[in-house]
């Protein structure tokens, strides 16, 4: 008879609890910040300074009221047939006048009562030669081929 006592290795599984924390919940976390925006905001709301808010008025500056500002245009003169076509155009400084060619030979447009007013060559048929006036006046030009084809800018 044997007494020695046998032993035979036995698994024994063991179960541990996982153990879980508050922060494994993003829902919580989520409420948790929820939580303390709301507090946030009414620390805010209790503790800001309203008097200072009350006892100084809105500032209201007093700007001039706009005016009544002209953007530039552009207008445009044809020459036809040896005339020019509105012979006579009123406009405003700052604007410019195109004067379109459409004629079958080459013209050049010149002022004697506005300097630089030139366009400084022959515009060729369906060409156009383009001015900027910026001074107020009434200005004459012409035809350098012809003298007598003119016409008339009045700049308010």
């Amino acid at each position: 008879m044997d007494l020695e006592p046998k032993f035979e290795p036995q698994i024994i599984a063991v179960k541990h609890k996982e153990k879980k924390t508050i922060l494994d919940d993003p829902g919580l976390i989520w409420l948790f910040v929820v939580i303390l925006l709301v507090l946030f905001g009414l620390a805010v709301s209790i503790l800001g300074d309203s008097q200072k808010l009350a006892d100084n008025p809105p500032i209201v500056s007093e700007e001039p009221t706009p005016t009544e500002t002209l953007q530039p245009r552009i207008y445009t003169v044809s020459y036809k047939s040896g005339v020019f076509s509105p012979t006579n155009l009123r406009i405003h400084a700052g604007d410019t006048v195109r004067f379109k060619n459409q004629a079958l030979f080459s013209i050049r447009i010149f002022s004697d009562s506005y300097l630089g007013f030139d366009s400084v060559g022959d515009v060729p048929q369906g060409s156009f030669f383009s001015f900027t006036f910026a001074a107020k006046g009434i200005f004459d030009y012409y035809n350098t081929n012809n003298i007598e084809e003119k016409g008339t800018i009045i700049v308010r």
